[in-house]
């Protein structure tokens, strides 16, 4: 029986094996990942699907984020990306800063969505009144720059510093501020749920004396106000910050922020309310015009500027607004 089920194979194979090749190069150009990275628009994210609040207020607009259409590059997508002016390719060590992994970007990157999220809450709460406590502080390393002279790893729980306790990362900026560059410092880390030291030789960084690290920190925030913030495992990066903030307060205080206009916006957020920088701006814009949103919220400065000379290039109709604080923010869309 296996015999004659072999012989048939066999034969199968022999008179159609050119069209199965065929299949087979299909298959590969379809599905193999080449070592190009592919950015392109990308759409908007409703903020109220991220946040979990108790509460039946509703908008009449909407509050959104802005995000960019990332994919590992294969052969049809590479040869479309080639001929879209507004698809962008690049080749991978372009997408990685120095010898960075593309492990260890997505680490960062991940880390860094949960330091926006921490953050969203805390400054929703202060402008809100709303008591809390934070607890649970941690600080990891989520970048080793090649010119460091550490043996810091990404993932690192930083929890010493030359044998002062570490829970925030001022507290490691204010252990170098009075350092030398070439002076040494010892760090106790987390390392594979074990505690091991780490040495470094401070680096030359425009004159100041640096560890040649990024640090994420993350906490967590107990308060009688319940808010729940929910993202997929493919989700990633800081720069929904702003948008997240908004919503939230918005939620606390039942203030309809939009004017029943779709407002999106794109934006670092930190412990103080101040907007910072995000990168892929042309895409997020592009992606909010396609989405006919009325209006983009912008941080104040390059992105600015990048975004509005791309909206008189090609004449969209969208309201660019600058932003620096949380406060700029609300004090439009209060305004609206």
């Amino acid at each position: 029986m296996i015999n004659k089920v072999y012989e048939k194979t066999k034969d199968y194979i022999k008179e159609n094996y050119k069209g199965l090749l065929i299949i087979l190069i299909i298959i590969l150009c379809i599905t193999v990942k080449l070592p190009y990275y592919i950015s392109a628009p990308g759409g908007l994210i409703n903020t109220k699907e991220k946040v979990d609040i108790e509460t039946n207020f509703k908008m009449k607009g909407s509050l959104n984020m802005a995000y960019v259409t990332e994919v590992q590059g294969t052969i049809p997508l590479l040869i479309y990306g080639f001929l879209n002016p507004n698809w962008d390719i690049e080749k991978e060590e372009e997408v990685t800063v120095g010898s960075e992994s593309i492990e260890d970007e997505m680490y960062r990157n991940k880390m860094l969505l949960e330091e926006a999220n921490d953050l969203a809450i805390l400054v929703a709460y202060n402008h809100s009144d709303v008591k809390y406590k934070i607890e649970n502080n941690k600080v990891y390393v989520t970048y080793v720059d090649d010119l460091a002279k550490t043996d810091l790893k990404v993932q690192d729980q930083i929890i010493e510093v030359d044998n002062k306790k570490v829970t925030k990362k001022q507290d490691l900026y204010d252990a170098v501020k009075n350092k030398k560059p070439n002076d040494k410092i010892n760090f106790k880390v987390i390392r594979n749920k074990k505690e091991i030291n780490c040495n470094t030789t401070l680096i030359d960084v425009n004159g100041e004396a640096k560890v040649g690290v990024i640090l994420t920190e993350t906490f967590k925030i107990k308060s009688d106000e319940h808010v729940d913030l929910k993202f997929k495992e493919s989700e990633s990066g800081s720069s929904g910050g702003l948008m997240l903030t908004l919503t939230i307060y918005s939620y606390l205080n039942k203030i309809d922020l939009t004017g029943g206009k779709t407002i999106v916006g794109t934006g670092t957020i930190d412990e103080n309310g101040n907007v910072g920088e995000i990168s892929g701006i042309k895409y997020k814009l592009m992606g909010a015009v396609k989405e006919k949103a009325d209006i983009f919220l912008v941080p104040q400065g390059k992105n600015y500027r990048e975004a509005r000379d791309l909206k008189n290039e090609k004449d969209y109709d969208i309201d660019i607004v600058p932003i620096e604080t949380f406060d700029d923010a609300l004090k439009y869309l209060e305004n609206l």
